[in-house]
């Protein structure tokens, strides 16, 4: 069996690619934002904001998981934009729940995916950790 590059980071690039998708679905010429469920999501951004912020937020994330490991601080940034990408899904998420919280977008956005978006920042400060201990101790 071939060995999987990243496998310790497999869902976080999965999470950074699945935010590009995202917001490259947004950005197709149809309005998917139409309904009364997004009313206060379009009061904050329109369609197609949304759809730049989720794919620049991914495709960050995304260069900072590539980089991350070659200098010390790659994991800090892998970190930070990580949890850029995740408020930009928790807004996502309060802006269904502000509208009407029963939907299954709120569940969707609000657990689903800012429960796999925590144990990634999770994961990534644990890196983070190890690579202050490594460049503190000089090993």
């Amino acid at each position: 069996m071939a060995k999987v590059p990243f496998k310790k980071r497999l869902m976080e690039w999965w999470f950074s690619l699945s935010t590009v998708g995202f917001g490259f679905w947004l950005a197709l010429p149809m309005e998917s934002m139409s309904t009364g469920a997004f009313y206060d999501l379009t009061r904050i951004l329109s369609e197609s904001q949304w759809a730049v912020l989720f794919c620049m937020t991914g495709w960050a994330h995304a260069v900072a998981l590539y980089v991350n490991g070659s200098r010390w601080w790659t994991p800090f940034a892998r970190t930070g934009m990580l949890t850029v990408n995740t408020f930009s899904y928790a807004l996502f998420a309060c802006g269904f729940a502000i509208t009407y919280w029963p939907t299954t977008a709120t569940y969707t956005y609000g657990c689903m995916i800012l429960s796999a978006a925590f144990i990634c920042i999770y994961r990534a400060v644990k890196d983070c950790v190890h690579a202050w201990e490594v460049r503190r101790i000089g090993t």
